[in-house]
């Protein structure tokens, strides 16, 4: 039986910041490429490029740019700078990019049925389980707000997922933190990322939060441990992931 935590009344509450693709969801699952999909007409309409997405191993490539720990902002601007957009017309190209891919994801897609076989083992309940422990939980990730919250319906989870961290203007993920902190007027640390590469631990540790690591995206678990990870699960079906996520949020020893 998995653990549940729970706080005394006067106990300060932590929160928890989860990344969606790679973390809770399948890298190449469907929902992804239906997301890649809407993101290469979108680039298509505003630019002609027909350059596609491409999955090496558990990476996501653009051309030669491997977009791991990109935002949809910053791939979109990648993009549109490949394909030759001037650096002048970029601000305004990206935006209506993003825009575009949203209802292209929504008219394309719609509403999919099987999405929870596109839920990395162990996701949903971890998710779940510190909602139901009074644990506020949230997103950091480059998804657009928009993309994300398809993918969080998807997921059954668009009653505890509803606010975070977002990559529709951040190229950086180091504003998408930052953006997350802000939406639950939190001390930030007493907040923790969940996330599967190195730029969401240097991301977390920029806002000062920990970063509970897991090796369900590209990256090994010795890669997330070089790049200063507070702990690294393999996944979130570990027995004891909502333990060391709740910790790592409270800023106690993980593996007391």
């Amino acid at each position: 039986m998995r653990p549940v935590v729970m706080y005394a009344d006067d106990d300060p509450r932590p929160f928890v910041l989860f990344d969606l693709d790679g973390t809770l969801i399948r890298p190449g699952s469907g929902m992804q490429r239906a997301h890649m999909t809407a993101m290469e007409r979108a680039i298509r309409e505003i630019s002609g490029s027909a350059e596609k997405f491409r999955y090496r191993g558990g990476d996501l490539y653009y051309a030669h740019i491997n977009l791991s720990g990109f935002t949809d902002a910053g791939t979109i601007e990648a993009a549109l700078t490949i394909a030759g957009v001037p650096r002048s017309e970029l601000p305004a190209a990206r935006a209506t990019a993003v825009a575009r891919m949203g209802r292209n994801l929504m008219t394309d897609a719609g509403t999919r049925a099987g999405a929870a076989g596109d839920a990395l083992p162990g996701a949903v309940h971890t998710v779940r389980s510190l909602a139901g422990a009074g644990v506020p939980v949230g997103l950091s990730t480059g998804n657009a707000r928009d993309v994300a919250m398809w993918k969080v319906a998807q997921l059954g989870l668009a009653d505890v997922l509803r606010t975070g961290g977002f990559g529709d203007t951040a190229c950086d993920r180091d504003a998408v933190v930052a953006q997350g902190v802000t939406a639950f007027d939190a001390v930030a640390e007493s907040g923790v990322v969940v996330g599967d590469t190195p730029k969401d631990i240097s991301a977390a540790h920029a806002s000062g939060l920990r970063c509970i690591a897991v090796a369900t995206g590209g990256a090994s678990v010795e890669t997330l441990r070089l790049a200063g990870a507070d702990d690294v699960l393999t996944d979130l079906d570990q027995p004891d992931a909502v333990r060391v996520i709740t910790a790592g949020a409270r800023g106690y020893p993980l593996h007391a």
